[in-house]
């Protein structure tokens, strides 16, 4: 019994850093309707708990962008801080925001070192190589997220694709949409719809305080479409991936990961009345 016992402790200790490396990056709104010339600030969500988990270095953010509902796009100028990054944004017209992040690509290596040990590295392979007697795994992680917001009415065409190298295109205006609809989503790769394999998950705000404990659990696709019932009103968060050998052979990794998340917010009718506090 305790063999088996302290054959559990050392999986999951040997399992613990993998998924500690494998934070998701979700932006998201304080609000995700707003008047004209309203100030709201936006923020992310990274790691493994909803809607809110692990603090973002600077250095992990590639950019964090802003496309108004004229088709202009800016940059958000990033602190050199470790935190939630949340920036105030100015929505000075009416129409569809969409806010956008990237990640620098990011690397995890396992390794076994010449006296047969397991290391677990955030550096690419080349790195380790010269100690390593062999390498387990090597992983290149880059990830994309995006999410919508509507000042005053909706755009009359809805920004569905902002052209990233990866991302969740939804097939109607997410701020449409009430309890009860389906949201089809397509993947697209690069401005093109990406009709490959890979998996997906979901989940809402409120369901669920525990790590990775998805509404909706992991779901194998072949074609690159999602069809995500929507079950209840709030907050939602979509997850894709894929995880292929690169074209070409690479010295730091032997697998490439690349994550695309959405967030929306299902609006719910109000459910106590309002109460005068002045």
């Amino acid at each position: 019994m305790l063999k088996k016992l302290i054959s559990l402790f050392m999986s999951l200790m040997i399992l613990l850093p993998a998924a500690a490396s494998a934070h998701s990056l979700y932006i998201q709104a304080g609000r995700y309707h707003v008047s004209e010339g309203k100030k709201s600030p936006m923020f992310f969500c990274y790691g493994h708990h909803i809607p809110v988990d692990d603090a973002v270095r600077m250095k992990k953010l590639n950019h964090v962008s802003v496309q108004q509902p004229d088709g202009k796009t800016y940059k958000i100028k990033l602190r050199d801080e470790k935190s939630l990054h949340s920036y105030v944004i100015n929505y000075d017209m009416p129409g569809t925001y969409v806010l956008t992040a990237a990640t620098n690509p990011g690397h995890f290596t396992t390794w076994m070192d010449k006296k047969d040990r397991k290391h677990h590295s955030i550096k690419p392979m080349s790195a380790v190589a010269n100690r390593a007697s062999k390498i387990v795994s090597s992983l290149r992680s880059s990830q994309w997220t995006k999410t919508y917001v509507v000042c005053e009415n909706p755009s009359a065409v809805f920004p569905a694709v902002v052209g990233m190298p990866m991302e969740l295109v939804p097939a109607k205006d997410v701020s449409m949409l009430k309890k009860g609809d389906v949201l089809e989503m397509q993947v697209y790769m690069d401005g093109k719809p990406y009709h490959g394999d890979g998996y997906w998950d979901a989940t809402y705000n409120g369901f669920s305080t525990q790590a990775e404990d998805m509404y909706i659990p992991r779901q194998q696709i072949v074609d690159g479409k999602i069809k995500l019932p929507i079950d209840v009103t709030g907050r939602w968060f979509v997850r894709f991936f894929t995880k292929k050998k690169p074209i070409k052979e690479s010295p730091d990794f032997l697998q490439e990961k690349r994550t695309a998340t959405l967030v929306f917010e299902v609006p719910n009718e109000r459910i106590r009345p309002k109460i005068d506090s002045h």
